[in-house]
């Protein structure tokens, strides 16, 4: 499934369910079997979708010149990395008495399923700040920073993917912090 196949009709049918920067991913949409990330590399450690890179970069310099600082903390992430941090908070949540089905499920409310993240597709990414040490937090989206993101991600092909009050249709907590790369115009016809 692609993005394109429910969005095309408000966008004058210019999208297409080719377009690779619309592939839907999420609890119900798994990433499509024997598809390959075209990686290029932010920076020594962190990669993402090549293709993305150039918007990526010219938002961070366009923040920076809004004296704005925002730190990648999360790119693309390889399955095993996914099965990780799912995992990981599966088993804080038993630890807090819950049993694995109770766990597995408020897991899935704020880490994805290994196979349906959108950081495996190499199209998302997690912003933060430098002062919470790589951590993510609510409060980012209130802070200068947040809202910089809020009011410009979308000018470079990015949306914050995970909406406050829109968790019934997104199946997810709110994450200021989560960007989703759709493309400039795209991504500016949902911001306005």
């Amino acid at each position: 499934k692609y993005l394109a196949n429910d969005l095309g009709t408000s966008t004058g049918g210019k999208l297409s369910k080719d377009d690779w920067n619309l592939i839907l991913i999420n609890k119900h949409h798994s990433i499509p079997e024997g598809y390959e990330v075209p990686l290029g590399k932010i920076n020594a450690s962190m990669q993402c979708d090549k293709r993305i890179i150039p918007d990526l970069l010219e938002m961070l310099q366009a923040a920076k010149n809004d004296g704005v600082s925002l730190i990648i903390c999360s790119p693309y992430r390889d399955i095993n990395r996914q099965k990780v941090l799912f995992e990981r908070k599966i088993k804080k949540y038993m630890k807090q008495g819950m049993s694995y089905l109770e766990a597995y499920q408020l897991s899935s409310q704020t880490v994805t399923v290994p196979g349906a993240s959108e950081h495996q597709l190499g199209l998302a990414m997690d912003i933060t700040l430098a002062e919470y040490g790589g951590k993510l937090y609510v409060k980012f989206g209130q802070s200068e920073e947040g809202v910089w993101v809020k009011e410009n991600a979308h000018k470079y092909g990015f949306i914050i993917r995970y909406l406050e009050g829109k968790e019934d249709i997104t199946g997810y907590n709110y994450e200021p912090w989560h960007l989703r790369y759709l493309g400039i115009n795209l991504a500016t016809e949902l911001y306005e």
